[in-house]
């Protein structure tokens, strides 16, 4: 049992998280907050916005979360 503890504890991040959940969770707050950009601009719902951010990806052949990233860099560089 202390071998598995050891091994578990060499898996998790400093926030006490598995590295893997780490990273979707960092990668999905430009997501949510390009979806919150998109629906302010446009007035729409979250399903609204995320299916326009799908929509430029598959559109484009990029990933989602890159979409996302760039949106939200622009809006801090316009600003």
């Amino acid at each position: 049992m202390r071998n598995n503890v050891c091994m578990t504890a060499a898996h998790v991040t400093h926030f006490g998280l598995p590295d893997d959940v780490q990273t979707a969770l960092s990668q999905r707050a430009p997501i949510e907050q390009a979806k919150g950009m998109l629906m302010a601009m446009h007035r729409i719902s979250a399903d609204a916005a995320f299916a326009l951010l799908v929509d430029r990806s598959q559109g484009t052949n990029r990933k989602l979360r890159d979409i996302a990233q760039e949106l939200v860099d622009r809006a801090s560089i316009d600003r």
